[in-house]
């Protein structure tokens, strides 16, 4: 008699968000544009979109999205009285992330390995509380879209 055929098993997956997932997120993401670009990851995607928010990328070394996207505006545009050229930048965006990147790189990479490191030592140690937390949020009916 032939062998019988296994039946494959379709794995769930998890579709609740983690908070703890995010968070570690958001921690790796804050390393990354500190080291590239000088700046926290929210100030790097909102400086410079409205007027409230301009002015935290005002060192030099310090590069937000806007400015990325739209040109540096370092330094004063002023145009000439009586012809000639005019410069708004000196020195290329590529030119402060590699500068930001050399002096930056080696707190950058302590933290971008040790930050994961921690973040699961951490919930291997917290797991009886975590756990109680899901089931606060089992019992509150949100455990299918989030979870500690």
């Amino acid at each position: 008699m032939p062998p019988r055929k296994k039946k494959k098993r379709t794995s769930r997956k998890a579709s609740a968000i983690s908070l703890s997932g995010v968070a570690e997120a958001v921690l790796l993401a804050n390393v990354g544009t500190r080291t590239a670009f000088g700046l926290n990851a929210w100030d790097w995607v909102s400086d410079g979109w409205t007027n409230a928010s301009a002015g935290k990328a005002l060192g030099s070394g310090q590069l937000s999205l806007h400015e990325m996207i739209y040109g540096n505006m370092a330094t004063p545009l002023t145009l000439p009285s009586s012809g000639g050229s005019y410069s708004a930048v000196s020195t290329s965006n590529l030119d402060v992330i590699m500068q930001n990147i050399e002096n930056n790189w080696v707190s950058g990479a302590v933290q971008a390995v040790s930050i994961p490191i921690i973040f699961k030592v951490s919930k291997r140690l917290l797991r009886k509380p975590l756990s109680m937390v899901n089931k606060g949020f089992k019992m509150a009916g949100i455990r299918d879209m989030v979870r500690a």
